[in-house]
């Protein structure tokens, strides 16, 4: 079975700059060519199934993909920020300082914590992901999703996933045998 986890194309916002979030915002100008080279990416067969996470960024990516059926799940969604959501990094400097040594069980305010995302996405994975023979799906989501994703295959502790750095767009291959192992295809 292949899965094909993706990343959501360039927002419109100033992402290197911007802790966005779950803010739901619009893609930039380029959004066609940046889905072309996403579906030449994961290749001419029709997905069976696409999951996306319903912020518009994602769900406009997920239904230029070829697929049989589209699922939207809230449990896709990028951290929640909290108070922080759409502040410039440099207003939040000291804070991030400190929360970057917490940030795997301590939300940002009003936000959410690494476990708490990682426990939705563990959720979203016991309940619709199940090995199908010849299958294909992929899950259109956020950097933090697929980290923690990749973290969960690789037994890797949540505080290093920052390690993992995605572009939009980015697609990665996996592939599940019959009792549910991950293979990840770099």
């Amino acid at each position: 079975m292949d899965i094909y986890l993706v990343r959501h194309t360039t927002p419109n916002v100033d992402a290197g700059k911007t802790l966005y979030g779950q803010t739901d915002l619009e893609l930039i100008d380029s959004f066609q060519e940046e889905a072309k080279e996403v579906q030449h990416k994961i290749g001419e067969a029709t997905l069976n199934t696409t999951y996306y996470s319903p912020l518009i960024r994602c769900k406009q990516l997920a239904k230029y993909l070829r697929s049989d059926l589209y699922v939207p799940d809230e449990r896709l969604k990028e951290i929640h920020y909290g108070d922080w959501e759409m502040k410039q990094f440099t207003e939040l400097k000291n804070e991030i300082s400190e929360w970057s040594k917490v940030f795997d069980h301590k939300p940002a305010p009003n936000g959410e914590s690494l476990m708490d995302v990682k426990s939705r996405i563990q959720s979203f994975w016991l309940d619709c992901i199940e090995y199908k023979e010849g299958n294909n799906i992929a899950i259109v989501t956020h950097g933090v999703v697929m980290r923690l994703l990749l973290a969960n295959f690789l037994e890797m502790p949540l505080k290093n996933i920052f390690r993992f750095q995605f572009d939009f767009g980015k697609v990665i291959h996996l592939t599940m045998n019959e009792s549910g192992a991950i293979r990840i295809h770099i």
